[in-house]
């Protein structure tokens, strides 16, 4: 709810910066007359436009530039001998204003979608490594100011290399994007889950103690124990939990001890859910 209204406040204050910049040019238009052009200033705001309002934004933002352009026009005396050109005129260089900023647009939108998936697994749409780092070091050092409780968990799939081998990789890349799917459908807005490539997948729980991050590891193991589409290809999950109940241990630290608990858990029984508890004195 919180992100959405800021996105919102976000956006009304980019469409006001919009028109203050296209009522600043047609002032600066106004004031130096029809002999100076400076049709190219309302470029400006339309590019911002463009940019931070995507096409919606900038086709809005085109028409009011070509309406201040030509109100701009006529107040500083300029006359055309056929009522028709006001028309024409209107429509070529608000074709121009519309093009340019739809351009900008269109780079932004481009622009934000190369960030996305530099910052996403391809295969399973969780972060990768990169983009889980950055995250749950920012949550883990909020709850650490609030001496809030976090965990972190490892996930391995047991037998995997199995169903890559003898049922092929594209039965495998199912079995991981299935997996992905269980494991984004069982946490909370402020979870942050990630795939560390191969059959690896990575859980930080801010706020979260020892005792309901082993509930929810349980219950996401149990899932995938009972689903088809790994029951079906003899696919289980180790899970090795670090939980931090003061926060003061950092993301390296928190992914070497779940690390090695996944590991104790692979080595001994495998499918199982195993709990290693910080202690920070």
């Amino acid at each position: 709810m919180l992100p959405r209204l800021l996105n919102d406040c976000s956006k009304v204050s980019a469409y006001l910066a919009v028109v203050f910049g296209v009522f600043v040019v047609f002032i600066i238009d106004h004031v130096t007359g029809a002999d100076v052009h400076v049709v190219s200033l309302y470029f400006v705001p339309l590019a911002f436009a463009g940019y931070r309002l995507g096409r919606m934004g900038a086709s809005i933002a085109s028409v009011l530039a070509t309406y201040a352009w030509t109100l701009a026009l006529y107040t500083t005396g300029t006359r055309y001998s056929q009522s028709i050109i006001w028309f024409v005129n209107f429509l070529t260089q608000g074709a121009a204003f519309l093009i340019v900023s739809l351009l900008v647009a269109k780079l932004a939108e481009a622009l934000q979608k190369e960030q996305t998936l530099s910052r996403t697994d391809a295969l399973t749409g969780l972060k990768n490594r990169q983009a889980f780092i950055e995250q749950a070091s920012f949550a883990l050092s909020l709850c650490r100011r609030y001496v809030r409780p976090v965990a972190l968990a490892f996930i391995d799939l047991d037998n995997f290399k199995h169903v890559n081998d003898s049922l092929g990789h594209a039965r495998g890349d199912a079995v991981l994007q299935s997996c992905g799917s269980m494991i984004a459908g069982s946490l909370r807005a402020s979870d942050i889950a990630a795939r560390f490539g191969g059959d690896e997948f990575v859980i930080f729980l801010p706020e979260t103690g020892a005792e309901n991050a082993m509930a929810l590891l349980e219950r996401i193991r149990n899932a995938l124990d009972t689903s088809p589409d790994f029951r079906d290809v003899g696919v289980t999950a180790s899970i090795g939990i670090v939980a931090d109940e003061t926060a003061r241990s950092d993301i390296d630290e928190l992914l070497k001890h779940a690390d090695a608990q996944m590991y104790k858990i692979k080595r001994d029984c495998k499918n199982r859910v195993g709990l290693f508890c910080m202690d920070n004195g």
